[in-house]
């Protein structure tokens, strides 16, 4: 009789001291008796239904909802924002991969395919101040901050233990791979492991290591130097050269006329954008790159009004407010990558090009204040000392071909482990062997494999 009674008592507690698990039917059931969630909806995703119905993505449910947030962690009694959270269910039994967003939810798309060689459940927490996840805080982005968002992801995770008491990993890509990072900076003790893919941790307002990289080590060298040259041309004659093309088209569509800066900015961004995301044995096709190759002939005007128009696309994606806190988030904390404008000095001198006045257009006029309050010292630690000195497994995943792999951690310690894949992007894609060897998937999914089982 008294074993049983150890035994019932064993099976009733655990190490972090959560509620027992009690047998909900559904989730949903499950996030009802939590009165922090509300608006508690299935299927929000029909990419993931997609993907369920064509056998290529495993789990029993989806929901979204909101959570009641506090906007300063350090009142929790004072105003709060709605939270928007959304779940891939697999299992109450299951692993939890808690996805760091770092933007707007969009689709269960970012760490996918952990997920699912895990069998996880999936939790996509959207970053404050995006989607819809607005605070009271817009305009003066006093807790638009590392340690705010981590405070969110810790009461969300604090809520969800009870019913996923499984083993926990945090993991997003490029930003939501920084804000994985960040939460586990401030709350070790939560997850079992933390991963970031294809994220930047950036030391300075004004990074130059990014235009290093880009010009020096991304793709190859053929990709490289005819990108050089179509930057070179697109360049030639200053204002007076394919930008006066450019301004017609806006005129013609009836859209602000974009300045000599924040054309020369999109010019980058089109290349950083298109190392980004196009494999290298697919690069040499794309029309930002043979537009030099067809300046003679009777293609040359083809050609160089379907590069306006990839820079004019440039322009007005970049004048979208769907990630504007992002830029936020970069003059206050995070800083911004130069993409090698220092590279193009000969044809920029003399032109009303200032790389200083970037900001101008990428900040709202009222906002313009936050680049002088620039705080690095978030990122400064984490690189000397929290990546050397965590106790919490890390993992760091980078494709050589990424521009972004410019600003990855360059020191790290015992528990950390960075994996560097020779023919991806800027994507957390490891179950195809076209953007990711075998190899290197299973380097990953040891490491992680490790701590979650």
């Amino acid at each position: 009789m008294l074993l049983v009674v150890v035994l019932i008592f064993v099976s009733c507690t655990d190490n972090n001291d959560y509620p027992a698990h009690t047998a909900y039917a559904t989730l949903e059931e499950a996030l009802a008796s939590n009165d922090l969630f509300s608006a508690i909806k299935e299927n929000p995703d029909s990419t993931a239904m997609k993907k369920k119905e064509k056998g290529k993505l495993t789990y029993l449910s989806q929901y979204s909802m909101f959570f009641r947030q506090a906007v300063n962690h350090n009142q929790p009694d004072g105003d709060t924002f709605q939270q928007r959270v959304c779940i891939l269910f697999r299992g109450f039994d299951r692993p939890t991969v808690l996805v760091t967003e770092g933007y707007l939810w969009r689709r269960f798309g970012d760490a996918e395919d952990i997920g699912m060689n895990l069998n996880a459940n999936m939790v996509h927490v959207e970053h404050r101040n995006f989607g819809k996840s607005y605070t009271q805080d817009q305009g003066k982005w006093e807790y638009e901050t590392g340690a705010q968002a981590s405070a969110d992801l810790h009461a969300v995770y604090q809520a969800l233990k009870p019913i996923f008491k499984g083993k926990w990993m945090s993991s997003g890509t490029s930003k939501n791979g920084e804000t994985s990072m960040d939460y586990a900076y401030y709350y070790p003790n939560d997850m079992d492991l933390a991963a970031a893919f294809c994220s930047p941790f950036i030391v300075s307002l004004d990074d130059k290591c990014f235009g290093e990289y880009l010009f020096n080590e991304a793709s190859t060298e053929e990709v490289r130097d005819l990108m050089k040259k179509s930057i070179r041309s697109a360049l030639e004659n200053g204002e007076e050269g394919l930008y006066q093309q450019v301004c017609k088209l806006f005129e013609q569509n009836d859209k602000p006329m974009p300045s000599f800066t924040e054309y020369v900015f999109n010019i980058f961004d089109s290349f950083f954008t298109l190392f980004q995301y196009t494999l290298p044995s697919k690069v040499m096709s794309d029309v930002a790159l043979t537009w030099y190759q067809h300046q003679e002939g009777d293609e040359a005007a083809k050609y160089a009004e379907q590069f306006a128009n990839t820079i004019c696309e440039s322009i007005l994606s970049n004048r979208g407010m769907a990630h504007y806190t992002y830029r936020v988030d970069c003059a206050k904390e995070q800083g911004f990558p130069n993409p090698g404008y220092d590279y193009f000095a000969d044809l920029l001198e003399g032109t009303s090009f200032k790389a200083g006045d970037v900001w101008k257009f990428l900040l709202n006029e009222e906002d313009q204040w936050l680049p002088q309050y620039y705080d690095n010292s978030l990122r400064l630690d984490m690189r000397e000392n929290f990546f050397m000195n965590s106790t919490m497994p890390l993992l760091f995943f980078y494709s050589h071909d990424d521009p972004w792999s410019a600003a990855q951690p360059d020191k790290l310690g015992p528990n950390a482990k960075k994996v560097i894949n020779p023919i991806g992007v800027h994507s957390p894609i490891i179950n195809e062997p076209e953007y990711c060897p075998e190899d290197v998937k299973q380097e990953v999914m040891d490491f992680i494999s490790t701590y979650i089982y």
